[in-house]
């Protein structure tokens, strides 16, 4: 009976310790990237975060910036078919162009790369994503939403190319 109470008690100090760990990890990471309570929520929504070393929480923000640029292009996509303005119809579809290549193109290459433990690979994709967004942002000020959801999208695109770079 001794022995088993011992090995609950250092079960849970170690379950406890490890939490206090991760937890750790996480705010440490956040704390090197220009968005702390971005990456910090975006990190612990994820319930694998709490056992993630940094590749694994750079996988987490990657997963969540594949998610909410998907929906920015599909966003873009349904604004295309109903716009008839033509100076804001250019540049939806800028944006479209850029998010086609972001969604099918470097997000694949970024997820790809840091599962494979090649954070250079993510490097370069990340960057590219963040030079895309741009060029779609600056046409975007006459769509305030659309404008946000581009600004999401770069700055968890600058979360994932900070803690990528932790693995350079």
């Amino acid at each position: 009976m001794k022995s088993f109470v011992f090995s609950m008690v250092v079960f849970l100090v170690f379950f406890l310790l490890s939490s206090q760990v991760s937890a750790d990890l996480i705010s440490d990471t956040c704390k090197k990237t220009p968005s702390y309570n971005l990456c910090v929520s975006t990190l612990r929504a994820d319930p694998q975060s709490s056992k993630a070393d940094v590749q694994g929480l750079a996988l987490i923000a990657v997963k969540k910036l594949v998610v909410e640029g998907t929906k920015t292009e599909k966003q873009i996509k349904q604004l295309i078919k109903k716009t008839k303005h033509q100076p804001l119809l250019d540049a939806l579809k800028l944006c479209a162009d850029k998010y086609n290549i972001i969604v099918h193109y470097d997000f694949p290459e970024a997820v790809e790369a840091i599962t494979k433990g090649d954070p250079k690979f993510a490097e370069d994709a990340t960057v590219d994503t963040a030079r895309s967004s741009d060029k779609c942002g600056s046409g975007l000020t006459s769509t305030p939403y659309l404008a946000g959801r581009n600004k999401l999208v770069h700055d968890l695109d600058d979360i994932v190319l900070y803690i990528v770079r932790l693995l350079l």
